[in-house]
């Protein structure tokens, strides 16, 4: 401790009152300039400027350019991997088994109808010994995965507009593919009706293949239902619900191995993928009516309401190219009340049979 025992003394560290001040002084400034330096100018550098003043009364909202939507953190293992089959694969054994929505379900979607797509063009050009048949199935079923994509709710602006280019793309370079001239069983028809929406868009749980017969022999029939349940509205979305739902009947009431429909159709005139017509459907009566018998089901009740024109336009087109790439006479297009005692496919449906 310094004191001064005399006026007119000085401290014992031989220091005056104002040499003293004057010290105590700098520090105070040097102190000030540290603090300036390493805590409030580097804030101040790093801050935005802003052109304009803020409005008074409102809160400052961030542009909506300034960032972009990335999804959720934990991207799947697919999202980064190179075109290849085994990336499809992935992708479709992903939107199986995965219960995540949102932004990835989405893009699941849309990077598998972008892969199929590249392989459709692949094999237009006429990389390797692609049939036409395959080239039309792979166009189409990218088709049906962009339109799943597009109008799909939780879609962002950037994978709609990739949705809408690959449409535009898969019509253009593809539009001179038409079906085989040769009945194939073991292929979905190339259906000329803007797109079949594939079965990984409605997320199909996985068919037991242990338990399904693979359709060996040709194709003689068609058979026509309704489902009787309908879709809330007509957008996408509810459709697929309901097909979901008519396969867990199917798998859980019925003890079916899938789905027992090859096709759907819903009031929009959308043709969704059921069962893969390399297996015999389920959908006729017993084991001897299905075999050779392709079965498509119109979403709705037709007993109550009225098919749409779109969902009969659609149904005709698929007939048609039934028809003519399985060989299949129109007298064998039958509704299901022909194959056993039920109302299906409604009353309001069998005018269809005699106007064709």
């Amino acid at each position: 401790m310094l004191r001064a025992s005399r006026a007119g003394d000085v401290p014992s560290d031989g220091l005056g009152i104002e040499t003293r001040v004057s010290r105590w002084r700098t520090w105070i400034q040097i102190s000030c300039c540290v603090f300036l330096l390493h805590i409030v100018l580097p804030g101040c550098a790093t801050r935005p400027r802003s052109s304009a003043a803020p409005v008074r009364g409102t809160e400052s909202q961030p542009s909506s350019t300034s960032s972009t939507y990335r999804g959720p953190s934990r991207a799947p293992e697919w999202s980064t991997q190179p075109h290849s089959w085994g990336k499809l694969d992935s992708i479709e054994r992903w939107l199986r088994e995965s219960d995540e929505g949102g932004y990835w379900q989405v893009e699941g979607v849309l990077q598998l109808a972008e892969g199929q797509l590249r392989f459709a063009q692949e094999g237009a050009r006429g990389a390797g010994s692609t049939s036409q048949d395959l080239v039309a199935f792979r166009r189409d079923s990218a088709l049906g995965g962009f339109q799943a994509a597009m109008e799909a709710p939780d879609a962002t602006g950037e994978q709609i507009a990739r949705a809408k280019r690959g449409i535009v793309t898969a019509r253009g370079i593809l539009r001179g593919v038409q079906g085989p001239s040769e009945a194939s069983a073991d292929l979905t028809p190339a259906v000329p009706i803007g797109g079949l929406v594939p079965r990984s868009a409605w997320s199909a749980s996985r068919a037991d293949a242990g338990n399904m017969k693979p359709s060996t022999g040709r194709w003689n029939w068609i058979t026509v239902h309704h489902s009787v349940f309908a879709p809330a509205t007509g957008q996408l979305s509810d459709s697929l619900d309901v097909v979901r739902r008519i396969q867990r009947q199917h798998v859980d009431a019925e003890d079916y191995a899938d789905i027992g429909y090859h096709f759907l159709i819903d009031r929009e005139g959308r043709v969704i993928e059921g069962r893969l017509l390399k297996w015999q459907g389920a959908h006729a009566g017993d084991s001897s009516k299905n075999r050779g018998n392709v079965g498509i089901c119109l979403l709705g009740n037709f007993e109550e309401e009225h098919p749409s024109r779109k969902a009969l336009a659609s149904l005709d087109k698929l007939v048609l190219e039934l028809q003519r790439k399985l060989r299949i006479p129109r007298k064998n297009v039958r509704p299901h009340s022909a194959w056993k005692e039920t109302k299906c496919p409604g009353k309001n449906l069998m005018p269809w049979f005699t106007r064709r």
